[in-house]
């Protein structure tokens, strides 16, 4: 199994993620039940109206889908993704979390929440990944 069970060597894996290194997006939890990542937002994240640029909120959520789902399974990526924007961003850090509501041998579906410093919650991604 490539499942990576050990928060230190997951974190050590998405180090060669360098999306999300160049997007300050980190782990901050991780266990059987969710997985939860954050973002410091800074100038580099805004769009022209001063609010958290769409695939900011996006690329969080997937990522925090990626953590929980490899976390969980053998090595896992994104096959479809459905995104629904609730509020607008306008925050200092973006948080996301992921939890899993069901899985099969290839297949595995999540739920992310995404929200910011206030618990306000930004966008619900719903993501179905294949697990290879």
């Amino acid at each position: 199994r490539c499942a990576v069970k050990d928060i230190g060597k997951l974190r050590e894996f998405f180090k060669k993620d360098r999306y999300i290194i160049k997007n300050g997006i980190e782990i901050v939890e991780i266990n059987q039940d969710f997985a939860i990542c954050k973002a410091e937002i800074g100038e580099g994240h805004l769009n022209a109206k001063d609010m958290v640029q769409g695939g900011m909120i996006y690329t969080i959520a997937d990522f925090t889908f990626a953590v929980l789902a490899n976390y969980l399974h053998d090595f896992t990526v994104t096959q479809s993704a459905t995104i629904t924007y609730i509020n607008q961003a306008v925050c200092k850090t973006l948080f996301a979390k992921s939890v899993e509501l069901d899985a099969t041998k290839h297949n595995c579906i999540h739920q992310v929440r995404v929200y910011d410093e206030k618990d306000i919650t930004i966008a619900r991604v719903q993501i179905n990944g294949f697990i290879l």
